[in-house]
């Protein structure tokens, strides 16, 4: 597939800049594979990879799916059900012009640390979202209470030009790592024995 890609674009794959691969958080398995083709691809080819964390692209695909002008900061509550009362979660502020910045790192945390978060994370800016199918789960549907003025987007999908547009800003930044570097985010501490 990936050869089929790179005959239909005319490119070689020894001439890209880089790797782009999602690192995470996310199942085991998907996280795996892909990290494992992106990393084949790297070495075979001498070129770096650069990691793009799940949730940064959920926070872009919410400022795109709430449209918001270009240039208006906005923060989004990023959360995806992980299992049980685990919620990949994170916060992001973005504008939509530059890479999103994390004001609440990638993390695995239950409802209450969450809502927590929401209840003390009151960011000056012009919009504060909940984003990410995580906030249809039971256990975050108190978020209204007591939170005026933060919306939901809660259908938003992220996809493959939203990771390349993360990407060239990591490119630019420098934010790149060689193949042996660039290992998955489970932030699960069980799937912690399976990183080597």
């Amino acid at each position: 597939m990936v050869q089929s890609l790179l005959d239909e674009s005319g490119v070689k794959l020894a001439t890209l800049d880089a790797i782009v691969m999602v690192s995470g958080p996310g199942s085991f398995t998907g996280l795996r594979i892909g990290t494992a083709v992106a990393q084949g691809l790297s070495f075979g080819a001498g070129i770096p990879i650069i990691r793009v964390s799940a949730l940064a692209m959920q926070a872009r695909a919410a400022f795109l799916a709430g449209k918001q002008s270009p240039g208006a900061e906005c923060v989004f509550f990023i959360a995806l059900h992980a299992r049980a009362d685990e919620f990949y979660f994170a916060c992001y502020r973005d504008d939509g012009l530059s890479q999103p910045a994390a004001l609440i790192e990638d993390q695995l945390c239950d409802a209450a640390t969450i809502l927590t978060y929401l209840e003390t994370g009151r960011a000056d800016c012009d919009a504060r979202y909940c984003a990410g199918s995580g906030w249809l789960h039971p256990w975050l549907q108190r978020t209204d209470k007591g939170n005026e003025g933060l919306a939901r987007l809660t259908g938003i999908v992220s996809d493959a030009g939203i990771l390349c547009t993360l990407a060239n800003y990591a490119f630019a930044a420098g934010q790149i790592e060689s193949a042996d570097e660039a290992l998955p985010v489970y932030l699960k501490e069980d799937m912690a024995y399976r990183k080597s």
